[in-house]
């Protein structure tokens, strides 16, 4: 849902998408709630808080039940709605008694939410705000090739692995490195992962092979739930279906984006950028997500500005 920064995922179920373990999160939940039983002492003193949070909770499932009554269950709109307000009002009641203990322990949870929400909010929005920068500073793939010849004075051997964002164009990165060293490997692959819904994509379902010509190929891999990206396995897969690659000589290239704010007419206020940046440089490195050796690897850096 793009919430939150790359971080390391472990799916503990093949049946149900939503249900994973995340470390991190795990982590964080263990240290905040050892400072509750420092902050609160007593099961006593922690009434108010719990009041709030699960009436809270159980308001905000409510509200989302329509979305699932809705779009998976197609409910007729009519039935969702009376159903959803008919449990909103007693959710909404049991919240609004339990808002008298705000001062008694009740501001907590609320503090910790809204907290957690501004967080997603920055993140989606930088995140949002990069993606569509990185769509504005790319070029169509069919300029791309047709004009490599006048862009590029070198063609070493090997092959250069791509991985980029951009799924129908040539990346900012790709483009950043051709300008300022006019040379590309012989092979090229630009290489997107697509996320799927079922728990696994079969071998034959995974790679999508297109070639573009002048030695430049996008492939796009698909997988499910279940399976954790891993770009070397990818390159094994694709020749064991055919695709002609010299593995012993592969370079992989990821980009170094360098997010800033434009000082005029940024489309992100100081502060949620500067919590945007922050998310950023925590975020997991993305050599260990896609299990990129690092022999061969080069980071392209380039500034975006949004």
């Amino acid at each position: 849902m793009g919430l939150c920064p790359r971080m390391r995922i472990v799916p503990t179920s093949s049946e149900e998408a939503g249900q994973i373990y995340v470390p991190t999160a795990n982590w964080l939940l263990m240290i905040g709630t050892l400072l509750i039983v420092v902050l609160f002492k007593s099961s006593e003193n922690l009434a108010g808080a719990y009041g709030i949070a699960v009436s809270g909770t159980m308001l905000v499932t409510t509200i989302l039940l329509y979305r699932v009554a809705i779009d998976r269950w197609r409910w007729p709109p009519a039935v969702a709605i009376f159903i959803i307000v008919v449990f909103g009002a007693i959710d909404a009641t049991f919240l609004a008694s339990n808002s008298l203990k705000i001062v008694e322990g009740g501001w907590f949870p609320i503090t910790v939410g809204g907290a957690i929400l501004g967080l997603m909010l920055c993140w989606r929005q930088g995140s949002s705000l990069v993606r569509h920068r990185l769509q504005e500073l790319s070029m169509p793939l069919e300029r791309f090739v047709d004009n490599i010849d006048k862009m590029v004075v070198a063609r070493p051997p090997g092959v250069g692995v791509w991985l980029t964002k951009v799924a129908h164009g040539a990346s900012p990165m790709l483009l950043h490195h051709v300008k300022n060293n006019s040379e590309m490997h012989e092979t090229v692959i630009l290489m997107t992962f697509v996320a799927d819904r079922r728990p696994r994509v079969p071998l034959g379902e995974r790679h999508s092979i297109e070639r573009l010509g002048h030695g430049i190929y996008r492939i796009q891999v698909r997988l499910g739930f279940m399976q954790t990206p891993d770009i070397p396995l990818t390159l094994k897969n694709c020749k064991m279906l055919g695709f002609e690659i010299d593995l012993h000589q592969v370079h992989y290239y990821i980009a170094h984006e360098i997010v800033v704010r434009r000082a005029k007419g940024s489309a992100m206020a100081a502060v949620p950028f500067a919590i945007f940046a922050f998310l950023t440089r925590i975020a997991s490195r993305a050599p260990d997500f896609f299990k990129i050796p690092h022999e061969g690897l080069s980071e392209v850096g380039f500034h975006i500005e949004i």
